[in-house]
């Protein structure tokens, strides 16, 4: 029964979808469409007429505009002929639930059709083209590659250039007074960050810029920006824009667009296709140009309190890296508005916590002392108490150092003193059925834990509330842990497998060392159901090894572990705490479980490129800041429902 599986799917009284009760008929196998889907995560459908049905793909970026990019294609079921037009609302709850459009249809050719290939030729108005659906042997059945073929029929629009991965901001010139002449262009600065956004098949990312225009690290996505992305939709856009701290974003210039280089366009021309693409929106805007009115435009610049202005010459090209672009001018009016971005200093208290034997080593290899301990938590307590305040702590003491035993503490109460914040939790499975467990939210309290060799602390997923009972998890952690054989580094090729996974699903994760020999990916989300995280990250793992048997692996058999990846998915089970960001390990260094950066990872290739000590913590703060701030500072993801980690809906 050729529909029997797309009926099963779908209840005709509840979705606007064609549910056909007749089998379909044979048709004439040249028709197709290409919808757009925002379901749970955003995607592109195409469905190619064969045999009276609609064979169908779900390609999560949709269709390559240029032959170097190859997209993933997920293979779902036939869809009746009757979808060819069809476009509405999903309701949320059904399979596929969602908005739909028709982004595309038209006529195609079969050049070549079997279980490994489709090759076809579209001829729409926005799809037009030969492309090719493989699917690689050993793959799972619904896993399929999609490519626009590099030879292309006469017909076809002209192939794309891909969108470019070392793009650079314009770098404008100081000047002290605007350019004379008319052929100047000007617009306001509105105080913000300079970021350059990527959208790469309605999937956005912000990367905030340096001084040389260099793009660094991706930041959070401010919650009413999320949108911009799906409304570009999937074509490849790189755009140079300003994020204000207030959460809008001011887009000023374009450097890639629908794939099509528009760097060496003129200005002109570059605000042409800017002003075609759909951006305005909810605290996002086109920055406005004016003509050149000199001194007149400086002084309403100035009395809106904005910090100045950018001056572009007509006709000019977008600038390219490497120093100033005398085409572009900068004149500063004012720094208001500008507020600093280097957050307060630690508050240190009245003293409260004491440290007895500061000079006693806890650390023989490296001869660091107790003092060296409280050093290093009150140099990161800026960074690392936003991260645990709020959070049962248990603690993981030495008392007479790491080449001694120690002991895991949850209950404090014998010896925590009156000012600390303590909580009573349950502890189900231990001695007993609660603890009285410390609560730090300031600096004393990590003095307090450091005077008791307390040198390792250990956190969960969730926090308490002001009456000490339990919130909600507000992270996912996947806890990667190398089996023998395997090291961090082996780690590293499977974070970025998990990064891209869940960048499909529109989530963002960020990466720490755990001190040891693995490493730790935290996701902000926001659940009600206490055991949904951890279903969640269970199937993560679970599709991660079933798509690389050979590196990874989501069950806890040590044997099976050899030379392989452990994804622990159970670090989210609420009774169970990880290893907390910044916190010291009782190794024989005093190593330091250290949040890094996307790019470290990829360049992770001897297991020593990801050990740091207390020693590099403070520069790596300064250079870096808390890496770990996305997880404070982001509204938290809704996770998929259960099961969509391995589907993308039809």
């Amino acid at each position: 029964m050729p529909l029997e599986e797309y009926r099963r799917k779908r209840d005709r009284r509840r979705t606007p979808e064609p549910v056909p009760e007749s089998e379909p008929t044979s048709g004439g196998n040249d028709r197709f469409v290409v919808q757009e889907h925002h379901a749970t995560a955003l995607h592109w459908d195409l469905r190619l007429e064969r045999d009276g049905v609609l064979a169908s793909w779900a390609v999560p970026k949709g269709l390559p505009e240029d032959s170097e990019t190859v997209r993933m294609a997920v293979r779902t079921e036939d869809h009746p002929l009757e979808y060819l037009d069809f476009h509405g609302e999903i309701p949320r709850g059904e399979y596929g639930g969602g908005r739909m459009s028709v982004w595309d249809s038209g006529r195609y050719d079969t050049e070549k059709w079997n279980d490994r290939e489709v090759a076809f030729v579209l001829h729409g108005e926005r799809a037009r083209g030969r492309f090719v659906l493989l699917h690689r042997p050993g793959e799972r059945q619904d896993r399929w590659l999609l490519r626009r073929t590099r030879e292309q029929p006469a017909t076809s629009a002209p192939s794309g250039a891909p969108l470019p991965r070392d793009a650079a901001l314009a770098v404008a010139t100081p000047a002290k007074r605007l350019p004379s002449g008319d052929d100047w262009r000007v617009r306001p600065v509105f105080g913000g960050r300079r970021v350059l956004v990527r959208s790469d098949g309605g999937r956005l990312t912000l990367c905030p810029a340096g001084d040389d225009g260099v793009p660094g690290e991706p930041i959070p996505t401010p919650g009413p920006l999320r949108e911009l992305g799906p409304a570009l939709g999937a074509g490849g856009h790189l755009l140079d824009a300003e994020l204000t701290g207030g959460g809008e974003l001011w887009i000023a210039d374009v450097l890639h667009t629908a794939g099509r280089d528009a760097r060496p366009l003129p200005l002109d021309e570059r605000r042409a296709l800017l002003e075609d693409l759909r951006i305005d929106g909810p605290q996002r805007r086109v920055v406005p140009l004016y003509p050149n009115a000199g001194e007149q435009l400086l002084a309403a610049v100035r009395a809106q309190g904005l910090p100045g202005v950018v001056a572009v010459r007509e006709g000019s090209a977008y600038p390219q890296p490497g120093s100033p672009s005398d085409d572009w001018r900068e004149v500063r009016v004012s720094r208001a508005g500008q507020g600093s971005t280097r957050p307060a200093a630690p508050r240190t208290g009245h003293g409260r916590a004491s440290l007895s034997n500061p000079d006693k080593v806890l650390y023989p290899a490296t001869g660091t002392t107790k003092a060296d301990v409280l050093g290093h938590y009150l140099a990161v307590a800026e960074a690392m108490l936003p991260h645990i305040e709020g959070r049962p702590a248990t603690l993981k003491r030495w008392p007479d150092g790491v080449e001694s035993s120690s002991f895991f503490e949850k209950n404090v109460s014998r010896h925590a003193p009156a000012w600390l914040r303590t909580a009573r939790v349950g502890t189900p499975g231990g001695r007993s059925e609660s603890a009285d467990f410390a609560v730090i939210g300031d600096a004393e309290g990590l003095a307090w834990a450091a005077n008791l060799a307390a040198l390792e602390l250990h956190v969960p997923q969730w926090r308490l509330g002001p009456r000490d009972g339990r919130h909600p998890p507000d992270r996912v952690v996947f806890d990667l842990d190398p089996g023998e054989g395997a090291t961090i580094v082996d780690c590293c090729r499977v974070a970025l497998r998990l990064r891209a996974l869940l960048e499909e699903h529109g989530l963002a994760v960020y990466p720490s060392t755990s001190g040891g020999k693995g490493m730790q990916l935290y996701l902000p989300v926001r659940v009600t159901e206490l055991e949904r995280t951890s279903e969640f990250a269970r199937e993560v793992a679970e599709r991660l090894a079933a798509e690389h048997p050979r590196e990874t692996i989501a069950v806890m058999t040590r044997a099976r572990r050899r030379g392989k990846v452990f994804v622990d998915w159970s670090q989210n089970n609420t009774a169970k705490t990880t290893i907390a960001s910044y916190s010291l390990r009782g190794r024989e260094r005093p190593t330091v479980a250290t949040p890094v950066t996307w790019d470290e990872v990829a360049a992770c290739r001897e297991a020593e490129d990801l050990v740091f000590t207390h020693e590099d913590l403070p520069a790596r703060l300064e250079r870096h800041g808390d890496l770990m701030r996305p997880l404070l500072d982001t509204e938290g993801f809704r996770l998929p429902r259960g099961g969509a980690i391995f589907e993308v809906p039809g």
